[in-house]
């Protein structure tokens, strides 16, 4: 009789157990515990270049490279629209000047937050400055983040 009661308890404390794990999963995963919510969402993620007197195509679609993996933070969201839009600038044409800044726009949709997405709103969109300098990428791309906001 002693081993069917030890056999119960061991049940009965396992049961516990999980049941203890499951609610603390989900309170975490509620309060937007940033590894428990998916990774940012590429895979619609639309990328539009205007013609451009200072950079390249090529080097252009490399900014919007960078601005994804930048906002790697923003677990649960995804990015919609990465646009780069010249104003009217004159000079050599695609000449891919060093320590040139320029802004690109990331249009995004968060469908949970996390500790780091909390304040943003569930849409909307960040000014990106970016300075095109190779030598100081970490991530291959050419470009540096000088700063971000709101747009």
């Amino acid at each position: 009789m002693t081993r069917r009661r030890s056999g119960v308890k061991v049940c009965c404390v396992i049961g516990a157990v999980v049941v203890v794990a499951a609610v603390a999963f989900f309170l975490m995963r509620q309060m937007g515990v940033a590894w428990l919510q998916p990774p940012l969402d590429l895979s619609s993620t639309r990328v539009e270049i205007s013609q451009s007197d200072l950079f390249t195509p090529d080097v252009l679609r490399k900014g919007a490279t960078h601005i994804e993996n930048d906002a790697s933070y923003m677990r649960g969201c995804a990015i919609d629209r990465i646009s780069y839009d010249e104003p009217g600038i004159v000079g050599e044409r695609g000449s891919n000047t060093y320590g040139t800044s320029v802004t690109f726009e990331m249009a995004y949709t968060c469908h949970g937050s996390n500790t780091q997405t909390m304040s943003l709103p569930s849409s909307g969109s960040y000014e990106c400055l970016l300075q095109y300098a190779p030598d100081k990428s970490a991530d291959g791309t050419g470009w540096v983040t000088i700063s971000q906001g709101n747009g």
